[in-house]
């Protein structure tokens, strides 16, 4: 199985199931630390009502179902197998494996196919998955916590924040005021959102 996994032909396929396999270890020690990364990329996947969430085709990808890192897992994952799968059945039948090009593009195919469609079985299943999917305008007055760096105009640093979900989420803050100056530790609220991150004012 290793020898299989390790093959020239599956480093794609094993890469993304080894990804999956990373985040999951790291899941539970964030777990443990009272923490959760499974609201991170959410800010960063969002799209405005004119791009790529609005088509039919992102519709049909149900790619706004569950947070981002969700759809990303579910996807490497599906990537894996069907790649692996694929070779598989190639070798078996034909005695050799399709080019690396073909079964890469094949598996994302069907990996993103049967992702779509989980997504949404998930999404039906638990719809406060759904529903916690948050959009940037739902952080507007949020109260986050500066976790690494120190924030001044022009230089953010992250903060953390919990929704009404419980869902953590990490964003780049910035002052509001010009001459204002955040810490690690500082409370701040969440005030309007730029192209890379958020101008925020002191918690008082």
């Amino acid at each position: 199985m290793i020898d299989v996994l390790l093959s020239p032909e599956n480093f794609w396929f094993s890469i993304a199931l080894f990804a999956v396999f990373l985040v999951f270890i790291l899941e539970l020690i964030s777990t443990v630390f009272g923490m959760s990364l499974l609201g991170l990329g959410d800010d960063f996947a969002e799209f405005d009502g004119e791009g790529f969430l609005s088509t039919s085709f992102a519709s049909w990808l149900n790619i706004n179902k569950v947070p981002f890192l969700v759809y990303l897992i579910v996807l490497m994952t599906f990537f894996g197998l069907s790649g692996l799968i694929i070779n598989g059945l190639s070798a078996s039948i034909l005695n050799t494996t399709v080019p690396s090009l073909v079964s890469v593009l094949l598996a994302f195919a069907i990996g993103l196919f049967i992702t779509a469609k989980t997504v949404r079985l998930i999404s039906n299943l638990l719809p406060s998955v759904e529903s916690s999917a948050l959009t940037s305008d739902d952080f507007l007055g949020s109260v986050a916590e500066i976790t690494i760096g120190k924030a001044s105009r022009g230089n953010p640093a992250e903060a953390k924040f919990t929704d009404h979900y419980s869902q953590p989420h990490f964003v780049l803050v910035e002052p509001f005021e010009d001459h204002e100056l955040f810490s690690q530790g500082e409370r701040v609220i969440l005030v309007q959102k730029n192209k890379h991150s958020w101008l925020a004012t002191r918690y008082q």
